[in-house]
């Protein structure tokens, strides 16, 4: 009887060590270092090196994201089987868009006709789970797991890194995504939300609650069973719920969309200490999340071939302001979010639309995005983010004067010339 035991024990330990080993183990880089080494590489042409040194990362990191960089500069390079490759490394760890190939233009070039058809079966399933809008679930587990580490690091402040860190390795390929995207390293994290503005997420936490999240999943839904009846190609991934870094209201990967619950928890209560005056403006009431959620959505959708304009204000102005169009299309009584109402109520005032079409016209072939998008407080003679709204008028009369509606949407979410949206609509002459 106690060899029996002794065996069982010995049994036990082998099973628990060999899956321990099938386990990937998450190492934190700094993801602000390994951005600046690859801008670094891609700047003279070394997208090779700069597709290795992303594969490299994300093998550590566990983040879908870095594989979709590590594709992407592989399919720069012209090697088109390794960008397959990472292409396959992405959706092991939960990339979840179905025209990745399409968004990063990776054609048929691959000489393994095995592999491309291996990766298009993957993305084909991907696709059928996607298309469905029953697959949109606002998952709360990141924010919900996060009051844990927070918690722990408020109180043991020597280990609080150790804990922060544990909340990222320890969590879903959804939230390793997300310190690729936005918290890049914890030192970051432990400044924002330990050091600066505790207060503030202690109160968030008691703040949000399930009743109002799922109050938003279901005005989102409504928002997407309508969007699935006029764009037959709709998409629709999970939303995770993060904490964020008080500095965006929502954004996404190709792994699915996020928010950032901070920016909706705004009532009298609130504590401002250590907010700027940018952050107390943005951050909005709780029933506003929809809109943010939806057009993160809206993104998910988009694959444009223009790469000439792309990165240009003429190409943001349609890749963003089509997802505020679309966004109001979609709400009853054809509402925008309270970001586009403060700024086309700022452009009813006298002079202020012809100020913004001069610049426009200005800027219009400009990579220099500062004075239009993504300027959130860092800019005075206007208000923040006017391309959106500008954006957000362009799509509008662009759809209004369509006569193909249907096909309009599509255009507006997969064009192949940006110029082409503005010149059809009633603002052609910023070009």
């Amino acid at each position: 009887m106690k060899i029996n035991l002794f065996l069982l024990v010995i049994i036990a330990l082998i099973s628990c060590q060999n899956h321990n080993e099938s386990k990937p183990s998450c190492e934190l880089i700094d993801i602000s270092v390994i951005g600046y080494q690859c801008d670094s590489l891609r700047a003279v042409e070394q997208h090779g090196k700069a597709a290795q040194l992303y594969f490299k990362t994300g093998e550590k990191n566990l983040s879908s994201e870095l594989f979709v960089y590590s594709a992407w500069q592989f399919g720069e390079a012209g090697k088109i089987d390794s960008a397959l490759i990472a292409v396959k490394q992405a959706m092991k760890y939960g990339m979840n868009n179905p025209y990745i190939l399409d968004k990063l233009g990776i054609k048929n070039e691959s000489k393994n006709s095995e592999l491309r058809k291996e990766v298009d079966l993957l993305l084909e399933k991907i696709k059928l789970k996607n298309s469905s809008v029953n697959n949109f679930e606002i998952v709360t587990r990141p924010i919900s797991s996060f009051w844990n580490y927070f918690d722990k690091a408020m109180k043991d402040e020597a280990n609080a890194k150790k804990y922060l860190s544990e909340f990222i390795c320890e969590g879903s390929y959804a939230i390793k995504d997300y310190y690729h995207i936005r918290y890049e390293n914890v030192d970051k994290m432990h400044r924002i939300w330990i050091d600066e503005n505790a207060d503030y997420f202690s109160y968030v936490k008691n703040y949000i609650t399930s009743e109002k999240l799922e109050k938003v999943s279901k005005e989102a839904k409504q928002m997407m069973v309508r969007f699935s009846k006029i764009y037959p190609n709709a998409v629709f991934p999970k939303t995770y719920i993060v904490p964020d870094l008080i500095n965006g209201s929502g954004t996404l990967t190709e792994l699915g969309l996020y928010i950032g619950i901070e920016m909706f928890a705004k009532s009298d209560n609130m504590p401002l200490d250590n907010l700027s005056d940018w952050e107390i403006l943005t951050i909005t009431e709780f029933e506003n999340m929809k809109f943010d959620l939806v057009h993160e959505l809206m993104h998910f959708q988009q694959s444009y071939s223009d790469t000439e304009n792309k990165d240009l204000l003429v190409g943001k102005l349609i890749e963003e302001g089509v997802c505020d169009f679309l966004v109001s299309l979609l709400t009853d009584n054809n509402q925008v979010s309270p970001g586009v109402q403060r700024n086309l109520d700022y452009l009813e005032k006298p002079g202020n639309f012809e100020f913004l079409m001069n610049g426009l016209k200005r800027d219009i072939y400009s990579g220099d995005l500062s004075k239009w998008m993504y300027n959130g407080g860092g800019i005075t003679d206007r208000p923040s983010n006017l391309g959106y709204t500008m954006g957000y008028l362009i799509c509008k009369s662009y759809y209004k004067k369509s006569v193909d509606k249907e096909m309009a949407i599509f255009e507006l979410l997969n064009t192949n010339d940006f110029k082409k949206i503005i010149m059809e609509s009633e603002f052609k002459e910023i070009l």
